[in-house]
């Protein structure tokens, strides 16, 4: 059965009645001889078979159409060709209009059945064309979290897509790995073999524990949120034990300046003279994460009341810092002469400074490190859930946090400043 037609394609075919002159029943001598309209079509009807008729096209193309009448709606459909090649006669046209008709009847469509055979073609088309690299970009282009309907942050997507980069450089011309997904990259999602991703992720193991675990979160991410299951998959929980890769949860792995270096710390930051060890001197005062201090513009900041806004921080919420004296003052040269837009702290790849302060301090840290540090040194000042505020951790699961146990400005500001008297004055 071909396509239906639709009238509203042709909001005014015209329609051939019967006369009682000519009553002849419809058949392919009369079809074929009915003219062609100067545009769109008519429809001329058979006199003896109701709801029988020929559809003439402007240019001349003839086929054998229904029409009934189904749940106060009226539907047409196309028989069949009146000439030419698959063409059909008028008594078999008219045997497969009572066929269709009855479907219809009892509430089958074949036109509905053939367009969603069409479409499960298609979207099984797409699906086979959909590699990963595809996949995962158009993951983090429309994926939202579930609590709240926000995109992934930036760095979140960053991240997703380096795993099936191909290798490279950076801006300065260093090398760059292919990521941990890239053997993958090229592969369709339905073509993806329980056998490769084992491979996959025996590979990344090489790499670091944690990269091979977060590799096989994102593929798992993707597969799930396409709806694609890979049969015999490792990361499928109805995989037998043995057989399946078991990720380990997420955990941090802090590493704060020992207690014993960290006076040696402070002081080879404050003598740098350096903006860059003075971003790296207020992370160490306020816990901030990097990215999110580095964000901040003049805008963000209320000298006056002593305030720094953090904007759509890690849980995706706006977080204020309450700066202490000596945090205040870090900042405050570096607030003159600036656009309400523009950024706070004007640093590049500020690395270098931390390994120079490192080295005269005698340790080995990271950026993330000093917020580390940070808690540490409030753990033992402030209470849990003031350091809690503090560091802007969500109270999902803590019924008490999130409903019981409200901190007032002056006790947060008061946390802070604790610690930045513990740390900037000497008291380690």
């Amino acid at each position: 059965m071909n396509a239906a037609d639709n009238p509203t394609q042709n909001p005014a075919p015209t329609r051939t009645l019967p006369t009682r002159a000519a009553a002849a029943r419809l058949t392919e001598r009369k079809a074929l001889a009915y003219p062609a309209p100067a545009t769109g079509y008519t429809l001329h009807w058979c006199p003896h078979t109701r709801g029988f008729g020929v559809r003439v096209t402007a240019n001349g193309a003839r086929a054998w159409v229904s029409e009934r009448r189904v749940n106060g709606k009226t539907v047409r459909r196309t028989l069949g060709k009146v000439s030419g090649w698959g063409a059909i006669s008028a008594d078999a046209a008219r045997r497969l209009m009572v066929e269709i008709s009855s479907e219809l009847q009892r509430g089958i469509d074949r036109l509905e059945e053939q367009r969603t055979e069409r479409e499960e073609r298609k979207n099984s088309t797409e699906a086979e064309a959909l590699t990963l690299e595809k996949a995962v970009a158009q993951y983090v282009k429309e994926k939202k979290r579930g609590k709240d309907s926000k995109h992934l942050k930036e760095r979140t997507k960053a991240d997703y897509l380096s795993m099936v980069a191909a290798p490279g450089e950076t801006k300065t011309g260093a090398p760059t790995l292919a990521g941990e997904l890239h053997a993958l990259a090229a592969k369709p999602l339905t073509k993806i073999t329980a056998d490769e991703v084992r491979s996959v992720y025996r590979a990344a193991s090489a790499r670091g524990a944690r990269r091979a675990t977060y590799a096989m979160q994102v593929l798992r991410a993707v597969l799930n949120w396409h709806g694609v299951k890979v049969p015999g998959s490792p990361l499928n929980r109805d995989v037998a034990g043995k057989d399946r890769i078991m990720l380990a949860p997420t955990a941090g792995d802090p590493r704060p300046i020992p207690p014993e270096r960290l006076a040696a710390w402070w002081q080879a930051a404050t003598v740098q003279s350096r903006e860059a060890a003075d971003f790296y001197r207020v992370m160490l005062l306020t816990g901030a994460r990097g990215g999110e201090l580095k964000a901040v513009t003049v805008r963000d900041v209320d000298a006056e009341g002593g305030r720094v806004v953090l904007r759509d921080t890690k849980n995706r919420t706006d977080h204020t810092l309450l700066l202490a004296t000596q945090t205040a003052a870090i900042i405050a040269p570096y607030l003159k002469g600036k656009r309400a837009g523009s950024k706070l702290f004007t640093i590049g790849d500020p690395r270098k400074t931390l390994a120079t302060i490192n080295t005269a301090a005698g340790v080995k840290i990271t950026p993330h490190d000093l917020r580390a540090t940070f808690a540490s040194v409030a753990e033992e000042l402030v209470s849990a859930y003031t350091l809690k505020r503090m560091l802007n951790h969500a109270e999902s699961g803590d019924v008490t946090g999130a409903y019981y146990v409200g901190k007032s400005e002056a006790q947060l500001r008061a946390g802070w400043q604790a610690v930045a008297d513990f740390i900037a004055g000497g008291k380690q």
